[in-house]
C-alpha cells in the first residue's frame, strides 16, 4: 500500500514536533543543569533530550518539505516571490518571539546573571541577554540580525538555525526553480551537502533533505517501503535513536550528529510503524506547535527557569531532584506558551495564503511550515 503524499508530509510534521520537544528537553535539563548536577546527564536524559540530533532532524525535514512540491512543479512562482514568502514565513513569528523577550527584559524578569552564578554552565546563562533592552535593537534582531552570525544584541540565541533556514532556502529555491536554471541537479546538491558537512555540518542536513525529495521524484527512492524495507527501517530508526543518545553522552562532533539526524529522518520516512505513530493526534499536535515551541522556549528558560533556580538556591532547596522538577515545569510552560503563541503561527500562514491568492487565484498553496 502506497502512502499518499499528504499523509507522508503529515507524518513529517509529527516528526518535526517530537524533534522540537526533544530540543526543549535538552535545553531545559541537559544544558541548564548539566554542570551543577552532572548526575542528570543520564542515558534516559540523552534519549529524551537529544538536542543536536533533533536539530539535525528538524533541518532535514525543512529541506525535504521545502522542495517536495517544487521538484515536481515546472511552473514554480518567481524566485523573488519565493524569497519574500520564505522571509515573511520566518520573520513574522520571530518578531513576536523577540517582542516577548524584550518585554521580559524591560520588566526585569530575566535573572540570567544570578542563574549563571548558581548553575555555572559556560556559554549558557552567562552569555544570555548581556545587554540593555532596546526597541531598536530588538527590531533589528527580528528583521535582520537573526539571519546573520555573530549577533551583537541576541534576543534569542537558539535562533542560530534561522541562518540555515533562510539562506539555505534561497539556495534550494534557485536549484528547484525549473529545468532552465539547472538541468543536472544532483551534482550541485551533493557539492553543497559535502561542503556544508566540512564547514557547517548541521547545514548539510538541509540539502540532504532536498536530495531525498529529488530522489523520490526521480524514482531512485520509493515513495514508501515494502514490509521488509519497513522492518529494516524500523530497526535502523531504533538503533539510530540509541546511538544518538550515546553520541550525546560521549560529546561527539557535529558531523556525527548531522549523520545520525539525517539517518533518523530517512528511517522514519520508510518505517510504517513510525509513520503511524507520527500520524497520531499527539504527534500532529506537537507538529502544529513545533515552530512556536522552538521560538518561545528561550523566553521560558531566561525567565521562569532562571527565577526558580534563584529562588530554590536562596531557600537552600536546589538539589538534583528539584532541578529535575524545574526542568519539567519549564518544558510544560514552554508547551503551554507555544499553544498561546499558535495564533501568531496560524495568522502568518493565513497571511501567506492571502498573498498567494492575490498573486494568482489559481495557485494551490504549498505548506509554508518548512
Amino acid at each position: 500500500m502506497v502512502a499518499a503524499p499528504e499523509h507522508r508530509l503529515a507524518a513529517l510534521d509529527g516528526l518535526r514536533g517530537w524533534a522540537a520537544l526533544s530540543v526543549v528537553i535538552y535545553h531545559c535539563l541537559w544544558q541548564t543543569f548539566g554542570v551543577r548536577f552532572p548526575e542528570l546527564h543520564t542515558f534516559v536524559a540523552a534519549l529524551l533530550g537529544n538536542g543536536i540530533v533533533a536539530v539535525a532532524v528538524f533541518l532535514t525535514i525543512s529541506g525535504y518539505v521545502l522542495t517536495f512540491r517544487r521538484w515536481r512543479n515546472p511552473e514554480n512562482p518567481p524566485l523573488l516571490v519565493a524569497f519574500l514568502r520564505r522571509y515573511v514565513r520566518l520573520t513574522v513569528p520571530i518578531i513576536a518571539a523577540t517582542a516577548l523577550v524584550l518585554v521580559l527584559m524591560a520588566l526585569d524578569l530575566t535573572p540570567t546573571r544570578e542563574a549563571h552564578r548558581i548553575t555555572a554552565m559556560p556559554q549558557w546563562y552567562g552569555s544570555f541577554l548581556r545587554f540593555d533592552p532596546h526597541v531598536g535593537s530588538a527590531i533589528a534582531f527580528a528583521f535582520a540580525w537573526t539571519y546573520t552570525w555573530p549577533v551583537a544584541h541576541n534576543y534569542n540565541p537558539f535562533l542560530w538555525t534561522m541562518l540555515i533556514e533562510l539562506w539555505g532556502s534561497f539556495a534550494l529555491f534557485v536549484l528547484s526553480q525549473n529545468e532552465h536554471y539547472q538541468r543536472e541537479l544532483y551534482t550541485p546538491l551533493l557539492l553543497l551537502s559535502a561542503l556544508a558537512l566540512l564547514m557547517f555540518p548541521l547545514a548539510a542536513c538541509f540539502f540532504v533533505g532536498a536530495l531525498v525529495a529529488l530522489a523520490e521524484r526521480d524514482g531512485l527512492l520509493p515513495p514508501t517501503a515494502s514490509p521488509l524495507g519497513s522492518f529494516l527501517a524500523s530497526m535502523a530508526l531504533l538503533t539510530l535513536l540509541l546511538v544518538g543518545a550515546f553520541a550525546q553522552l560521549l560529546e561527539r562532533d557535529l558531523r556525527t550528529y548531522a549523520l545520525i539526524g539525517t539517518g533518523i529522518f530517512v528511517a522514519a520516512r520508510y518505517s510504517l510503524p513510525a509513520q503511524r505513530f507520527l500520524s497520531l493526534g499527539i504527534s500532529q499536535f506537537l507538529g502544529r506547535i513545533s515552530f512556536p515551541l522552538y521560538l518561545v522556549q528561550f523566553a521560558v528558560i531566561v525567565s521562569l527557569a532562571a527565577s526558580l533556580i534563584v529562588l530554590t538556591e536562596a531557600n537552600g532547596t536546589l538539589t538534583a531532584t528539584s532541578a529535575l522538577g524545574i526542568a519539567a515545569l519549564s518544558v510544560a510552560a514552554s508547551l503551554a506558551l507555544a499553544v498561546l503563541f499558535l495564533p501568531v503561527e496560524l495568522g502568518t500562514l493565513a497571511l501567506l495564503r492571502r498573498f498567494d491568492r492575490r498573486r494568482d487565484p489559481r495557485a494551490s498553496v504549498a505548506p509554508a511550515t518548512g
